[in-house]
């Protein structure tokens, strides 16, 4: 699926779900910043310190929806 993107660095990139935050860490090493957002507090929180741990300043994870934008 991230193939299918054709990115080329300098993208900023929503991810919708960020789950355990994997697919924002492949994201992460391949665009300029990530924004993710999750529906489920605990998974948002996970993975939020998981990323920030790893060491990914690029990728920001919010807690949420999304239906307000």
């Amino acid at each position: 699926m991230t193939q299918a993107l054709i990115l080329e660095g300098g993208e900023k990139v929503l991810e919708v779900g960020a789950g355990s935050g994997y697919q924002a860490a492949v994201l992460g090493v391949l665009v300029e910043e990530v924004y993710t957002i999750e529906i489920v507090p605990l998974l948002a929180q996970r993975s939020a310190v998981l990323l920030e741990g790893l060491g990914y300043g690029n990728i920001r994870v919010r807690e949420g929806d999304g239906y307000l934008g």
